[in-house]
């Protein structure tokens, strides 16, 4: 099925690709904009203000998959909780993100087989790889980061769910397919560190194909809000078995394969080969894919429905880039900033429009600005921008403590962040046109949420939301798309 989609995807574009030309069918990370994928990038959950964050992975496709799911809050990405996940053939996997007295857990009744095994009261997130006594310096995947060791963090951040390959053991699909009864024949079976082979010793997991799909929901019942988004998909993500035992942090952007990546741009495909550049090729070949120099949506105000709007801004790659501060090492470009107690800040540019184009021609900045950081910059892994703030340092919608804030003059209109960044590859022969491309910008995504409080109507409680995915601009440099 995924394979017809791709194909479908580069006959459209070949119509109009010019002096670029086609540059094969050869694999390459890259955006699938039919929603479907080998990798789902969730920007954001939060458990904070009474939200819940339901979710769920679809796997569409006629084939058994093993799946790795992994929660990371939003400040630097430190992982909370992964587990392996297994869906049979056209399953669905569906759980919820709800708060606990200190901290956030998973819920689910969902009945496919997973390892660990969720237990019936909930898997509560844990602080092991940010909660050191002492700060760990550089980039690593757990020790003290400055940032606080507390349960809150793992209140709020983001989470990937991401396909380690096909199940082809006749036992294995047997054992995690549902029966009449509605649930798998034998979770057992892959509830161990090594999954059961066939007598044959056939392999039981194979590279992935594709085709998991899926949704969340910020959900919020005292407010009256619910704002529901999908994730963003990859597809073409790796062309080899990926699959690692339950316990093992692996797999995740550095899992990439090849070390590739294709956008889809102006008509144009760009392919740029990542192999040599500096950092993690793999994940400058999934970054590629997600760089943006203009984030761009609305924001409503309006004093008559007591509106207030959020964006979120969520750098699913950054902590590959970005080293906690106390060493020789430096951030990797695209990033400019080491992380310290107040992140790992990064200049941007911001401006703002009301609904009749007028701006404001002085130099807009965030406020507070965090301290000995520029006036302008985001901060965090997963930052949420609000628009005059009720409250400091707490998002006035979804109730953010990783926020900063727009003041703006207009009670609606739009706004645009702007990102300067760069970074490059090297010449390579598969890069389409051939030579060296320039990245500017950031590897971002996201989504703006605005609520409408109208209070009880009648005794009915008539508040209302409503979100809407980020627009973007992309620009590279020594590419000829437009």
């Amino acid at each position: 099925m995924n394979v017809f989609k791709r194909k479908s995807i580069y006959l459209a574009v070949a119509a109009g690709l010019g002096a670029v030309g086609m540059v094969g069918t050869a694999s390459a990370v890259n955006v699938n904009s039919n929603g479907t994928g080998e990798v789902l990038i969730y920007p954001y959950y939060s458990v904070r203000g009474g939200t819940d964050t339901y979710l769920s992975v679809v796997n569409t496709t006629n084939s058994a998959k093993a799946v790795k799911v992994r929660f990371t809050e939003g400040r630097n990405s430190r992982e909370v909780l992964d587990f392996n996940l297994y869906l049979s053939a056209r399953d669905v996997w569906a759980g919820a993100v709800v708060a606990t007295t200190d901290g956030a857990k998973l819920i689910t009744s969902d009945k496919s087989c997973t390892y660990p095994v969720i237990p019936a009261t909930g898997q509560d997130f844990v602080n092991y790889a940010y909660a050191g006594s002492t700060v760990t310096p550089g980039i690593v995947d757990s020790g003290g980061d400055g940032a606080g060791s507390t349960l809150d963090r793992t209140r709020e951040g983001y989470f990937e769910i991401i396909e380690m390959g096909v199940i082809t053991s006749a036992a294995v699909v047997t054992a995690v397919t549902h029966t009449s009864a509605g649930v798998p024949a034998n979770c057992a079976v892959v509830q161990t560190t090594a999954m059961t082979m066939d007598a044959a010793g056939t392999n039981p997991v194979v590279a992935p194909t594709g085709g998991l799909a899926g949704t969340a929901s910020l959900l919020n019942g005292a407010a009256g809000t619910d704002f529901g988004y999908d994730p963003v998909a990859l597809a073409d993500f790796s062309t080899a078995n990926i699959w690692f035992a339950a316990g093992d942090i692996r797999p995740d952007m550095r899992s990439a394969l090849p070390t590739t990546s294709r956008v889809f741009k102006g008509g144009s495909v760009i392919t740029t080969d990542w192999t040599g550049s500096t950092g993690n090729a793999a994940v400058n070949a999934v970054s590629a894919v997600l760089m943006h120099d203009n984030v761009i949506n609305e924001y409503v105000l309006d004093t008559t429905t007591l509106s207030n709007t959020d964006w979120v801004v969520t750098m699913p790659t950054k902590r590959y880039y970005v080293p906690v501060v106390g060493n020789a090492e430096v951030a990797i470009a695209p990033f400019t900033q080491e992380f310290a107690a107040t992140g790992a800040c990064e200049t941007v540019t911001l401006n703002y429009w009301d609904r009749e184009e007028q701006t404001v021609t002085t130099t807009v900045d965030f406020s507070p600005p965090p301290p000995g950081a520029p006036a302008s910059s985001l901060c965090w892994e997963s930052t949420v921008v609000t628009f005059n703030a009720v409250t400091t340092g707490v998002s006035n919608v979804l109730g953010s403590t990783n926020s900063v804030n727009i003041p703006v003059n207009f009670e609606n209109g739009w706004a645009r962040i702007a990102f300067a960044q760069t970074y490059a590859s090297l010449a390579a022969a598969g890069n389409s046109p051939a030579g060296a491309h320039t990245y500017v910008g950031l590897p971002v995504t996201g989504f703006m949420v605005q609520d409408f409080v109208n209070g009880n109507v009648g005794g009915v409680l008539s508040n209302y939301g409503g979100n809407f995915n980020h627009k973007f601009t992309t620009l590279i440099n020594g590419s000829s798309a437009e």
